[in-house]
């Protein structure tokens, strides 16, 4: 009886660590994953010409991330990853392929961490990244559509889109209308050559539903933005 029940100890602290494990993965992926999970860290750093978009869904029970990175193609293919960039569903592409006909009705809390569909390049959601990044000074900046153009001083030496990013706190500051605060940085160049003046489009619709209004508060930038996000 003694060993009986020594066995069912170890069964339940083992279980319990398991759980522990499993939970401090699914925090992982949850929480600040464009910088907590390294593949989709690279994803974002590695600029694709036929455009990316990242977003998170809750499935099954567990996070994952569908990815389009070929958002100006036809015959578009999604692929849905868990954290551990395992295949969960497939979708799209040339013969219409559809691995999960339940995703639709049975994945939750949608949240858009990246995309580039409608302009150069798109914001990056991640406390982490905010927290760590100086902002870089900024000329003007203005919506147009779904982009909002920064315009900026950069060294001729630098690439306008490869050498900046747009970096969103992930606050939302509760007023009327709501506020987020972004950061906008250049990548370091300890070289001296000439600088030149060059603007930049960031896509900024992962940062609002669809019809809503916020405002946009760039870090050392004096003036918020008013922006609506439309279709």
């Amino acid at each position: 009886m003694k060993y009986t029940f020594l066995l069912l100890l170890l069964i339940s602290f083992f279980g319990c660590n398991e759980t522990d494990d499993d939970n401090a993965s699914s925090k992982i992926c949850s929480a600040d994953p464009l910088e907590n999970v390294e593949w989709l860290k690279e994803l974002v750093n590695n600029p694709n010409p036929n455009g990316l978009e990242i977003i998170q869904y809750d499935y099954k029970q567990q996070t994952v991330f569908s990815i389009n990175n070929c958002l100006n193609c036809a015959d578009g293919f999604v692929i849905v990853y868990d954290c551990k960039k395992n295949k969960v569903c497939e979708f799209g592409g040339i013969a219409g392929i559809n691995t999960c006909p339940d995703f639709d009705t049975k994945a939750i809390n949608k949240k858009v961490l990246f995309t580039d569909r409608n302009c150069e390049k798109g914001t990056i959601i991640s406390p982490k990244l905010y927290k760590k990044l100086k902002p870089s000074p900024i000329t003007s900046a203005e919506i147009n559509g779904n982009c909002l153009n920064i315009t900026f001083s950069i060294l001729s030496t630098q690439d306008r889109i490869e050498d900046v990013i747009l970096v969103d706190s992930g606050e939302v500051l509760e007023s009327m209308p709501t506020q987020r605060r972004i950061k906008f940085n250049i990548k370091e160049n300890l070289t001296k050559p000439i600088s030149i003046s060059a603007t930049t489009f960031f896509d900024v619709s992962n940062l609002a539903e669809q019809g809503e209004t916020i405002i946009l508060n760039i870090d050392g930038f004096d003036t918020s933005i008013e922006y609506t996000r439309v279709p």
